[in-house]
């Protein structure tokens, strides 16, 4: 049982994200990107005084399709040579100039301290990756994989015979002899 539940849960963070290609000329809509996780009354402040908000960004993937780029928006470089290739991180700052991208981590962020940024020279990036979450899929294979498992156990329940009590039963469940109670001296 606890390697059905295994895979289910690997196949539910497998499929509920999608990975897009990010041309590395796009890299540049993400320069000058900031969320430093404001409060929601600077987030109003912002809005009442018509201030930009640098907290979403749009990027465009290799098939021309739109996407949002956030602080929780994995994002990883894809480099030149694949052995050096970095893991998805969500950044809370994104510089990018015409030599490097610099970016913040999310992590370590909230602990005050700030987080150390990864910098890599533009010239060792081949394109970006982000990803994103899939509600529709996640919801597609949790009912694909509830029909399923609800299906197998009606097909075993089917396999066996319902089993009848005799005719004195009545719904009683014996649970042995009944208890003697023990004459002897009292206290």
């Amino acid at each position: 049982m606890r390697l059905c539940a295994a895979l289910t849960a690997v196949t539910l963070l497998a499929s509920c994200t999608t990975t897009y290609a990010i041309p590395k000329p796009q890299l540049a809509r993400l320069d000058g990107f900031k969320d430093d996780n404001a409060a929601l009354l600077r987030e109003l402040g912002d809005v009442m005084l018509n201030r930009p908000n640098d907290r979403r960004r749009t990027v465009l993937d290799v098939e021309g399709r739109a996407h949002h780029f956030t602080s929780d928006t994995p994002l990883a470089l894809a480099r030149v040579s694949a052995q050096a290739d970095a893991e998805f991180q969500r950044f809370i700052e994104v510089g990018v100039d015409a030599d490097r991208f610099r970016g913040v981590p999310l992590e370590g962020s909230s602990s005050g301290a700030a987080a150390p940024a990864l910098v890599v020279p533009l010239t060792e990036v081949d394109h970006a990756r982000l990803r994103e979450f899939s509600l529709g899929k996640t919801l597609l294979l949790t009912g694909t994989i509830g029909a399923v498992v609800l299906g197998s156990l009606v097909a075993v329940s089917m396999l066996f015979e319902p089993t009848t009590g005799s005719d004195d039963d009545r719904g009683v469940i014996d649970l042995g002899p009944q208890p003697q109670v023990l004459r002897g001296p009292r206290f």
